[in-house]
């Protein structure tokens, strides 16, 4: 794991700390753009809304460095009855950790390489 992954895994468990688990986080690399990553965050109390992505930025801004968001493409806010969701919460486990997601493909995910930090499914 990378620098910067672990500082992601920081920005989840901070957040979790403060406003509850989530279903999905992944820090996921862009197909196509080198070294350009999304946030995937799905939970409960998230909302595809400005309230939710600004206290997202927030949390990165507590934990990563200026040069660091240069490698950021987007914050991605899903349900977690979205497919993508869904699929990788079937599929892996973890909480607070970061697990290697190779081949997103096959998952149906338009992305090169990712860490899932937390999967769980939805209650």
């Amino acid at each position: 794991m990378n620098e910067l992954t672990e500082k992601i895994r920081k920005v989840e468990a901070d957040i979790a700390a403060a406003r509850g688990s989530f279903t999905l986080f992944a820090f996921l690399e862009r197909e196509g753009l080198a070294d350009r990553w999304d946030v995937v965050v799905a939970a409960p109390w998230a909302k595809d809304d400005r309230v939710t992505l600004d206290y997202v930025v927030a949390a990165m801004k507590r934990h990563l460095a200026p040069r660091d968001f240069v490698h950021i493409a987007r914050i991605v806010i899903l349900d977690a009855s979205d497919n993508p969701v869904r699929v990788l919460t079937e599929r892996f486990d973890v909480e607070h950790g970061s697990e290697e997601l190779f081949y997103p493909q096959r998952f149906g995910l338009p992305v090169r390489f990712g860490y899932i930090i937390t999967s769980r499914r939805a209650a």
